[in-house]
């Protein structure tokens, strides 16, 4: 079984990916949701992708349940020779707030209280980069058993 951290992961894969005009929002961004990287979209790729980094836990409290927070950072790209690149890079951002921001912030009941909604950043675009972006974090409480992910 899939460890409670990959679970939640999932579950925000699982959101983004339904991110598509024929479902009611403002992109198709969903068509292409990536895990572990943010990468520089070339000429194949579609115009605007989702790319979900984990980043570092946090833990708060340790003893027989391992406590922490785990940061989602979810990164709106688009490619920066669209007409308006910045504007496609909004309108996924706000696909991103609706597609995760359900009524159900425990995921199910995989975690013990609401998501977080963290801070929002813009991704600094290094000379000569064909991609822009912006990154929106989410924190979701996690409780492991010590030695049961």
């Amino acid at each position: 079984m899939a460890s409670r951290r990959q679970q939640i992961v999932e579950v925000f894969r699982t959101r983004l990916q339904a991110i598509r005009l024929i479902s009611g929002f403002e992109t198709d961004a969903g068509a292409l949701v990536l895990l572990g990287e943010t990468p520089e979209l070339g000429t194949d790729d579609p115009d605007q992708v989702i790319a979900i980094v984990v980043d570092d836990e946090l833990p708060s409290h340790q003893g027989e349940n391992v406590a922490s927070m785990l940061p989602i950072v979810i990164a709106a790209l688009a490619k920066a020779d669209l007409d308006e690149p910045w504007l496609a890079v909004e309108a996924v951002l706000g696909d991103i707030k609706k597609a995760v921001e359900l009524e159900d912030r425990t995921l199910g009941g995989l975690v013990p209280a609401r998501i977080q909604r963290g801070p929002t950043r813009t991704m600094t675009r290094e000379a000569g980069s064909v991609t822009v972006g912006v990154a929106i974090e989410y924190r979701a409480p996690l409780v492991e058993r010590w030695g049961n992910p």
